[in-house]
């Protein structure tokens, strides 16, 4: 069993790291999309009818698809004043509740935003620019990036409560 839990664990890591990398790509295009714009816009007084709509899809892109791996590199925001003056047991049982918090969380937001992704898709919904660019794809990565951090925040819960039992027996 605990085989088991450690493949699971090791492939949800993997696939956050995967999508980390895709984020890091998509921060480099964003910034050579930003580049380029500025450019042309100001030097060659000639700007582009895309990257505006592009770099916005980006940026979405790049916040929520890096979300599980910046979780399992624990660096997320937290209120570190309130939470160092717990004692070690009360800091693990808050990040276990806190933890299931987010985690439902992210469940009701990868529900929902797969039916506006579903739903956009079905009613070929597209951007109101020149682009027209099908709004089912950039929709797709919020609960795509809401699942990847859920399931992130069902190994840092094994992790906290693996914690508890070791502070307990030690």
């Amino acid at each position: 069993m605990e085989k088991a839990i450690r493949a699971v664990a090791s492939g949800i890591n993997r696939l956050s790291w995967f999508f980390e990398l895709l984020a890091e790509i998509a921060l480099v295009v964003l910034l050579l999309l930003v580049f380029h714009e500025v450019v042309v816009r100001y030097v060659f007084n000639s700007p582009t009818l895309f990257s505006v709509e592009i770099s916005e899809y980006l940026l979405v892109f790049v916040t929520f698809i890096s979300a599980g791996w910046v979780l399992k590199e624990d660096r997320h925001v937290r209120m570190h004043a309130f939470i160092n003056l717990l004692p070690e047991r009360s800091r693990l049982w808050a990040d276990i509740l806190t933890s299931f918090g987010v985690m439902i969380f992210c469940g009701i937001l990868a529900w929902k935003g797969g039916q506006t992704t579903i739903m956009a898709y079905a009613g070929d919904y597209h951007s109101s620019s020149l682009l027209n660019f099908p709004l089912w794809i950039p929709y797709s990565i919020i609960p795509l990036g809401a699942f990847i951090l859920g399931t992130q925040y069902i190994i840092r819960i094994g992790d906290r409560i693996k914690e508890l039992t070791k502070a307990k027996n030690g």
